[in-house]
């Protein structure tokens, strides 16, 4: 006899490559004698252990500014952290910030459970870590060719043309601006170009198509040529444009906080409480030492 599993449950059933990956390296990874080459894990050298271990000593101490920090938290995340985000970002107030269950993934596979499944326009190549959990959620990937740029102009329209009625089917574009696995830029102005692309289509149907910005390993970019990254935030009229970060790849991935910014409104009010469901937050005293990381040690 067989447990009736929904359809995802179904697709689930087996584990996915990254599922088979992250679970070989848990068990036999070797220090010192294996080479990662198929998950982004850090070089450990390169986490701020010390600091870590002070972010929690402070947290502990402090039960005034860290009020109650090893018992649960509130879904949209800890005000200090969120406040230490808006200055560690240079953010003003336009936009609201959440901070999300378990990392940026987390925000990516909420994204999927409070969005309507249907077409989700994103870059070749792709991030098959997410396209992949996507497939499973019932979501169709419509990946369209990079150039130097990021994802092409010209190719987006030839496939958005070849969808023909099924562009309704439209969900939401994903764009990781500096792409996993090409490593591709995604330059300024395909930024605002996508974007453009987007409010057009919402246009033309008569209802908001988000886009969706991966900002995952911006901070990760030292080169002095290339040009500074530009938030198309403030170029946003239809209030479509959302932006996904982390501080897994410049603090700790243990840490576990990822952040989804952008306008408010009935999706992040569904993000919110997708967060609620998944275990009300994430931890709170990881949050505090985030925030902790961020107003001392960041720099």
């Amino acid at each position: 006899m067989q447990i009736h599993l929904s359809p995802y449950g179904q697709a689930s059933a087996q584990p996915s490559p990254v599922n088979r990956m992250m679970a070989a390296f848990a068990s036999d990874f070797r220090d010192g004698v294996d080479i990662n080459l198929g998950i982004g894990y850090v070089n450990e050298k390169t986490i701020p252990v010390a600091c870590l271990t002070e972010a929690i000593e402070a947290v502990a101490s402090d039960g005034v500014k860290y009020r109650q920090a090893f018992n649960y938290g509130g879904p949209e995340g800890s005000a200090n952290l969120v406040e230490s985000l808006r200055r560690f970002l240079a953010l003003d107030g336009r936009n609201r910030l959440i901070i999300g269950p378990c990392g940026a993934t987390s925000i990516l596979e909420g994204l999927a459970e409070v969005i309507a499944p249907g077409i989700v326009v994103t870059s070749d190549p792709m991030y098959y870590i997410y396209s992949n959990a996507l497939e499973r959620k019932g979501f169709e990937v419509l990946a369209v060719p990079e150039d130097e740029e990021g994802i092409g102009l010209a190719a987006l329209e030839r496939k958005l043309r070849a969808l023909g009625g099924a562009i309704e089917r439209i969900a939401f574009f994903y764009a990781v601006t500096v792409n996993n696995p090409s490593c591709t830029i995604l330059s300024n102005e395909r930024r605002r170009a996508l974007l453009q692309v987007a409010a057009r289509l919402s246009r033309e149907q008569g209802r908001r198509i988000p886009i969706f910005y991966d900002l995952a390993y911006e901070l990760l970019l030292h080169d002095p040529g290339a040009e500074p990254f530009a938030s198309v935030l403030t170029e946003d009229d239809l209030g479509i444009a959302y932006e996904i970060g982390t501080l897994s790849k410049v603090l700790a991935p243990g840490l576990r906080i990822g952040y989804l910014l952008g306008p408010d409104g009935e999706l992040m009010n569904a993000m919110v409480q997708k967060t609620s469901d998944a275990g009300f937050s994430a931890p709170l005293f990881v949050q505090e030492m985030a925030s902790f990381l961020l107003d001392r040690r960041i720099a």
